[in-house]
């Protein structure tokens, strides 16, 4: 059964992670991103987020509130840049500093079905990380519109961005 929600959708990637296996080797490369995208998922389940989808080296993620996602992707470049503190693994240590994380938000309607979501929102927000530079987020108009005045005043406007797959820019 589908059901159609108005959600914020979170898209995160870690960019540097390919490196990681050409100098740690597969197996503790695998080891080293999976857990850094657990802790991710830590961060998004503390702010009410849902994740859904995890893609490797990144992961996709619902919000009932806009505001928890922008807030969660703030703690989610904190959460990255802490990992070497919090781990004991002398590889977390060297190799999580090279790790940089793109996180893009979109709002809109989707359909969830048996705990997977699809829609407009969630494509736009997929899209969107692939502008996203190292240690940046990227929010739609949708997303702004959807939070309080005083968190819109933090944000800066980069205009109109077309995204593969889409005729009009968002």
């Amino acid at each position: 059964m589908s059901t159609t929600l108005n959600r914020t959708v979170l898209a995160a990637d870690l960019r540097g992670s390919g490196g990681l296996f050409e100098n740690l080797g597969n197996a503790s490369a695998t080891s080293l991103v999976t857990h850094c995208v657990a802790s991710l998922g830590e961060v998004v389940d503390a702010w009410g987020g849902v994740v859904f989808k995890t893609l490797g080296d990144g992961l996709v993620a619902t919000f009932v509130s806009a505001q928890d996602a922008c807030g969660c992707a703030e703690h989610l470049h904190a959460q990255l840049r802490r990992l070497p503190e919090m781990d004991r693994v002398e590889r977390a240590q060297l190799f999580v500093p090279q790790l940089r994380l793109r996180v893009a938000l979109a709002t809109g309607e989707v359909i969830e079905q048996d705990g997977d979501y699809f829609g407009d929102a969630v494509n736009v927000a997929a899209r969107l990380i692939e502008l996203t530079g190292d240690d940046e987020v990227l929010v739609t108009d949708s997303v702004l519109e959807a939070v309080p005045a005083e968190l819109r005043a933090s944000f800066r406007s980069l205009d109109r961005l077309a995204i593969r797959g889409r005729l009009e820019p968002v």
